[in-house]
């Protein structure tokens, strides 16, 4: 059997267990409980004494997270069969509660993440300016940078990583601005997109710093977002780094198994990654909707067993050390060679299905 025969016994098994069948009410429902929850946030941070602020600032942006990856479902038209109602949730979670284009993470994400996981210098989820994920990346910096992917990335990674969220709104602006000029213009996705973030900006920061002042808006803001961004790497990084940096790829499905594992999070921590706890499965078939990813991941890791496939899981403080300790030694790793990474992961889920 040939891998592609085997990938289609796979979907043949997926299709049959349901693992498409959609929840979107219980999706809208989660959606406007995670809203109302932001709402009062924000109005116990202007209401209430300062000292409130320490309480309600990590909650609000745990809320503003859960939901962004709830539309990150929208952004993959996992969350419902309507193609209308994926736009409406991509469009609420991103641009109008984050200021990040819909349209631009669909390019970063979907594209360039999904397209090339742990590819150096493709997969922008790895490549971190001002850190170097493989020894080439090192070389290839400055002086200044040099001395801190040596002596500081892999402590700095996580606290960096609460600047992502605002380093991103200059490309996600970048990039409404290069859409409208390129060949397919000002669409209405564009204008849905473009009059969304004009309004998080107006109801984040204009309104605000009128009615309350520019210092408290610009301090309430910038903490927000920071904390969304340390949550985001906390979800995302410890999926990917620390498996393998390859400095090519093969264009396959076995791609995604050599390079994302899955993690193992209490009970209460799944409702927070919202699906994103079984990275190997959302990869492999990121329309498929987050309630069914359990379902999913029996079977995945059942037929990665008997074809003797990589299926990696690990747990979720094991994999937080891992990227620490991948970070620490990025900077003298050189990127793997793809054949490389693909006879070693064959080799090891052989040896341990025997």
């Amino acid at each position: 059997m040939t891998d592609k025969d085997a990938f289609r016994e796979l979907r043949a098994e997926l299709l049959a267990a349901g693992v498409y069948q959609h929840h979107e009410w219980r999706g809208w429902i989660r959606l406007f409980a995670l809203l109302a929850g932001v709402v009062a946030c924000l109005v116990g941070i202007v209401t209430l004494p300062t000292i409130w602020w320490l309480a309600l600032i990590p909650l609000v942006a745990t809320l503003i997270t859960t939901a962004a990856m709830l539309g990150h479902e929208g952004i993959h038209a996992s969350f419902s069969s309507s193609k209308v109602h994926n736009q409406l949730l991509a469009h609420v979670t991103f641009p109008l509660l984050t200021g990040l284009s819909a349209l631009y993470w669909k390019h970063k994400h979907n594209g360039a993440h999904h397209g090339h996981p742990n590819v150096a210098d493709l997969d922008p989820d790895v490549d971190v300016w001002p850190m170097a994920i493989s020894s080439e990346q090192y070389e290839a910096s400055g002086p200044f940078r040099r001395f801190l992917q040596r002596n500081l990335q892999g402590y700095l990674f996580f606290p960096l990583a609460t600047q992502i969220p605002v380093v991103m709104r200059i490309p996600s602006v970048q990039h409404l601005i290069g859409r409208a000029k390129s060949r397919r213009g000002k669409d209405k996705f564009w204008w849905a997109d473009t009059l969304c973030v004009a309004v998080h900006y107006t109801t984040w920061l204009v309104i605000p710093s009128i009615l309350w002042g520019v210092l408290p808006t610009l301090a309430v803001y910038m903490a927000v977002w920071s904390i969304v961004g340390l949550e985001l790497a906390l979800i995302f990084a410890p999926a990917h780094i620390g498996m393998p940096i390859t400095d090519g790829q093969h264009n396959d499905w076995l791609h995604q198994l050599e390079t994302t594992r899955n993690l193992r999070v209490p009970r209460w921590g799944r409702w927070f990654f919202v699906g994103l706890d079984y990275q190997i499965e959302h990869h492999l078939f990121p329309r498929v909707p987050h309630q069914q990813l359990p379902v999913a991941r029996d079977i995945v890791r059942a037929w990665c067993k008997r074809h003797e496939l990589p299926h990696v899981e690990v747990g979720y403080g094991e994999a937080i050390k891992s990227v620490v300790a991948t970070m620490r030694d990025a900077w003298k790793t050189p990127a793997a060679k793809p054949d490389d990474v693909r006879a070693q992961s064959r080799g090891a889920a052989a040896a341990l299905a025997a």
